[in-house]
């Protein structure tokens, strides 16, 4: 079983507020954001071990992912991401990031991770086939 790259303790330093009583939903959090990180860059062990990547980069990706996760807002309507409310000439809308509260990574995560996923290269289809 592969090691998370952020333990509780860093969580905690990153998170002051971290709810208290929420620390086993924290750690098992932090497990599947390193799963995730793991299957997206599947080169980023390799280049910690080359010294390639800083060991906080993961650390901090993986921390933040958890945060965004477990500040999510405690919505009974689970899955909707916006709300609509009018009364009179009063309207207010709620729009949720998150509202399942999963762990995911987010642009500026992607750019501090950097290289690892396969990148896409060009092609051309030529119609008709190849003669």
């Amino acid at each position: 079983m592969a090691t998370s790259y952020a333990t509780l303790a860093s969580l905690r330093q990153h998170w002051a507020a971290l709810p208290a009583g929420r620390e086993d939903e924290a750690t098992q959090k932090l497990f599947e954001a390193s799963v995730e990180v793991r299957a997206l860059y599947p080169d980023v062990d390799r280049r910690l071990m080359a010294g390639e990547l800083d060991a906080s980069v993961p650390e901090l990706v993986v921390c933040r992912m958890v945060k965004r996760s477990m500040d999510a807002p405690d919505s009974q309507i689970a899955g909707v991401n916006q709300i609509q409310q009018s009364a009179g000439p009063f309207g207010q809308t709620l729009s949720f990031t998150n509202p399942d509260g999963n762990v995911y990574l987010s642009k500026s995560d992607r750019a501090l991770l950097g290289a690892g996923r396969a990148k896409g290269k060009a092609f051309t289809i030529h119609p008709g086939g190849h003669s």
